[in-house]
């Protein structure tokens, strides 16, 4: 692979989704339960690597990556620094059980976030996803009684 994969623009050598999307679609289909990947015409293009803001699918095609990978990369795919990190960190403790047995790095971390509140006590949850967010801030909402409801977007998805 081009070794300046994360600095390209987008180039679509076969038109997505390609053969190897499509056959690896055939295969997935077989073996995941049908509510969690779209499946449709143009979907779903399988991603082979990241770097940087590059994305190359299964087929060859470079993509640029304007999600972040929904959040995940927000500081570029296989960013040094973070791999630096994630890698130093799995030399010592890949997972802590951070509900029943936390690590350092974690409160670390929720010092570090409560350190860019305005607010004097600040508590955090951690979440690694939208649902989880909604369902964390519906249950934070029902620690103060006496309040007439929650305002809700209908139909939209946040998770």
């Amino acid at each position: 692979v081009n070794s300046r994969l994360g600095e390209l623009l987008p180039s679509i050598k076969t038109v997505p989704p390609g053969p190897r999307s499509l056959e690896l679609a055939g295969r997935l289909r077989t073996v995941e339960s049908r509510n969690i990947t779209s499946f449709r015409r143009d979907f779903p293009i399988f991603w082979d690597q990241a770097a940087g803001s590059n994305i190359l699918d299964v087929d060859g095609n470079i993509y640029v990556d304007l999600t972040s990978a929904f959040g995940v990369a927000l500081a570029g795919h296989s960013h040094p620094s973070i791999r630096r990190a994630m890698e130093e960190q799995g030399r010592h403790l890949v997972h802590g059980m951070g509900d029943v047995h936390p690590s350092e790095p974690k409160v670390a971390l929720m010092e570090e976030l409560a350190s860019l509140s305005p607010w004097k006590e600040t508590r955090t949850v951690l979440a690694s996803s939208g649902a989880e967010a909604i369902e964390i801030a519906l249950k934070t909402a029902q620690l103060f009684p006496g309040k007439a409801g929650l305002i809700v977007f209908r139909g939209a998805y946040h998770g």
